[in-house]
């Protein structure tokens, strides 16, 4: 009995420790696969991590970028595209924010591939939004509607345009471009002056007129002393040598800064603080060509050249500013550069489609761009600058098709006639025509 329970306790003993060996090697197998997907979980978790950070770098790199040039997807050049466009190497001046309101506005009004076209060119432009500040700043929208088209109009075009873009709505019978033009006149301090002809006003087809005009008169914050301007050499593209009207100016300000480097000179200078609203003047001056170094601009370039720029007050002895007066304005070939740009259908009376402006349907035929106006003007001298720039669109209507061949009213069998007075219808002659004259009879008389 004794060795019976010795035997027993031996092999309950033996059973306790298969047991406790099966329960650690479980453990142990247990931890080395769990370790072994913690692994991979945290591989595949830097992978994660990886594709998240390359996705927030592209998306900081589009926040970077869409700052400065308010356009998205491929147009991030599109405040710089006129200025390649007419590259022509002659003074010109266009107003990239005047373009953005005017073409926003239309876009407004199109539907279909039309709004695709311009919203294209245009993408998710974010514009800005500025007080007007009394004979200094202006900026201002306008819709003009002939009287007699008032009817076909949408009202919920007309909301969007004075609720979203504070546009001015008149009415008109487009007798001539005067009331247009007194608009554009006031809403530019004066400097831009019968932009719209009588002409297109009065061409019956012109039915409303989309205009954006805008305009400062700013001084510098350090102003030029007439006194210290002179004629001195200024370099033409071409290495003839004229005379220019110099400015000059010696300054450690903190509203001018420079920036020297192989490739550029660049210069800004600040106009005066108005409402917190502060505008700055910028000048590149490349030592080579100007004209390839515009064909090749992008605001990344002026990004790079604005990250360099130096304060002249940290200058030990400030910096001393050469730059010529100038004035002039310019007309951009504004219709060509959009159908250029990729805008055709609205300019086309077949394919054009801006239904949301108006009910196409009641109307006698379809609304396109019939004339895109661009115009600009600006005054640079010792006291600041001065400068405006309006955007005008004509939506014109495609009149009815008439027949093209005169409608044919024939006599080839008898007929009878009268001679009568007019007014009052007292019946002079009458009679019957039976037989006309022979042809062979009459030929002779005609050199036939």
């Amino acid at each position: 009995m004794k060795n019976q329970r010795g035997a027993i306790k031996l092999i309950t003993a033996i059973g306790i420790i298969l047991i406790i060996v099966i329960i650690l090697f479980g453990v142990v197998v247990f931890t080395k696969i769990n370790s072994r997907n913690g692994e991979e979980d945290k591989q595949e978790g830097n992978m994660n991590t990886v594709t998240e950070d390359s996705t927030n770098i592209a998306n900081t790199t589009n926040e970077i970028d869409t700052p400065t040039s308010q356009i998205s997807g491929g147009t991030e050049e599109f405040s710089l595209k006129f200025l390649q466009m007419e590259n022509n190497q002659k003074n010109m001046i266009y107003s990239p924010l005047s373009i953005k309101y005017g073409l926003s506005m239309l876009k407004e009004g199109a539907e279909g591939n039309t709004y695709n076209q311009i919203n294209n060119v245009l993408g998710n432009t974010n514009l800005p939004t500025y007080r007007n500040i009394e004979k200094e700043l202006s900026i201002a929208n306008s819709v003009f509607i002939r009287n007699t088209y008032s009817q076909y109009v949408k009202q919920d075009f007309i909301n969007t345009l004075t609720n979203k873009y504070n546009a001015e709505v008149k009415y008109d019978d487009f007798a001539n471009a005067t009331n247009v033009n007194n608009w554009i006149d006031n809403k530019t301090f004066g400097i831009i002056k019968n932009m719209v002809s009588d002409d297109l006003v009065q061409n019956p087809d012109t039915k409303m007129l989309l205009i954006n005009a805008l305009a400062i008169d700013m001084e510098w914050e350090e102003q030029f002393s007439a006194d210290e301007t002179r004629g001195e050499t200024f370099t033409k593209e071409d290495g003839t040598e004229i005379t220019a009207t110099m400015m000059n100016q010696e300054t450690s300000s903190d509203d001018v800064s420079y920036y020297i480097g192989d490739d550029v000179t660049a210069l800004t200078m600040n106009l005066e603080d108005e409402d917190d609203i502060q505008l700055e003047f910028m000048a590149i001056m490349p030592n080579e060509n100007l004209k390839q170094y515009v064909e090749n601009l992008t605001t990344q370039n002026i990004d790079e050249i604005t990250s360099k720029l130096t304060l002249a007050s940290q200058e030990r002895n400030g910096i001393k500013i050469k730059i010529p007066k100038f004035s002039f304005d310019y007309d951009l070939n504004f219709k060509e550069d959009l159908q250029q740009l990729g805008i055709t259908d609205a300019f086309n009376p077949d394919n054009a489609n801006f239904s949301k402006m108006a009910n196409l349907d009641q109307t006698k035929g379809n609304l396109y761009v019939g004339e895109a106006l661009h115009k600009a003007d600006m005054d640079f001298t010792e006291e600041g600058v001065r400068a405006a720039a309006v955007t005008v669109f004509a939506m014109m209507e495609e009149a009815m098709i008439e027949p093209t061949q005169p409608k044919e009213v024939k006599f080839d069998k008898p007929f009878l006639f009268l001679i009568r007075d007019k007014n009052t219808k007292e019946i002079w002659f009458t009679g019957t025509v039976y037989e006309p004259n022979l042809w062979d009879n009459d030929k002779a008389d005609y050199g036939r």
